[in-house]
């Protein structure tokens, strides 16, 4: 099987990923092995803290990013991660920033010390403005955000507004954390997520690049044809720039026993 990781910070000395280029060189051994061919490079674009020469040099280490990933047969492309602060427009606004792989498509991201329940209207308004611009809001490690347990409803609404629901690899393997592998776990059950990738911020430990795992315990959990939707059809949908498929979900029946459970 291969695989399409659409967020991962392997451009080093940039954000908290990747250290130096040592790093990144494992990391890209480590995708090879398992069977990642292609990666969007997401650094971290911080909205009110970067301006068009940070934009530069991101874009110079992404590129001797590409140059590296030609040794071990990976095609990178570039794209960003935004951080939806007070500050967002006006990066957006003035084009301090990539879509991802160069889309309509535009990853981004709130505060995951927050709790999103407790923001009203915000998320909801952030999120909106980026279709008024003519993109798609890929929301990053959307079980992240509720630590007292994941509200259906409102990932429901994003979903049917036409976001795209990107879950991490390490939340599913539960290194955030039993409540959010819960929060993961449920909404692949119910068919609310578009893409899983690896979030990679380390060449060692449990934030690294890698997919194969998670892959076989999400096709085992709900199929191989929606695991391969989820790790390689729709993100490579997404540098086609084209629309992306829905999971395919056949809820499973409560067994005789658990209709009798209080």
């Amino acid at each position: 099987m291969q695989f399409i990781d659409i967020h991962n910070h392997l451009a080093w000395d940039i954000d908290d990923g990747m250290e130096n280029m040592e790093q990144a060189k494992i990391s890209l051994e480590n995708a090879r092995t398992d069977g990642i061919k292609a990666i969007i490079a997401t650094p971290h674009f911080i909205p009110g803290k970067q301006d068009k020469e940070d934009l530069l040099l991101m874009t110079k280490r992404m590129k001797e990013l590409k140059e590296l990933a030609k040794q071990f047969d990976i095609e990178i492309y570039f794209g960003s991660e935004i951080f939806l602060n007070d500050d967002y427009l006006d990066m957006i606004d003035k084009d301090n920033f990539y879509t991802l792989a160069g889309s309509g498509y535009a990853l981004c991201e709130f505060d995951v010390r927050q709790d999103i329940m407790k923001l009203g209207d915000m998320p909801n308004d952030r999120l909106y403005e980026f279709t008024v611009r003519d993109m798609i809001p890929v929301i990053a490690h959307v079980e992240r955000y509720f630590p007292k347990g994941i509200s259906l409803d409102m990932v429901k609404e994003w979903f049917d507004s036409g976001y795209i629901i990107q879950v991490n690899r390490t939340s599913l393997l539960g290194h955030h954390g039993e409540m959010i592998k819960k929060n993961a776990w449920k909404l692949l059950q119910e068919g609310l997520v578009h893409v899983i990738a690896t979030d990679t911020h380390r060449a060692k430990g449990h934030r690294v690049c890698q997919l194969s795992d998670v892959y076989a315990m999400v096709s085992k959990e709900v199929g191989r044809e929606n695991a391969e939707l989820l790790f390689y059809y729709n993100p490579l949908h997404i540098i086609q720039n084209e629309e992306l498929e829905e999971m395919k979900v056949i809820k499973k029946k409560k067994s005789f026993f658990q209709f009798f459970k209080r």
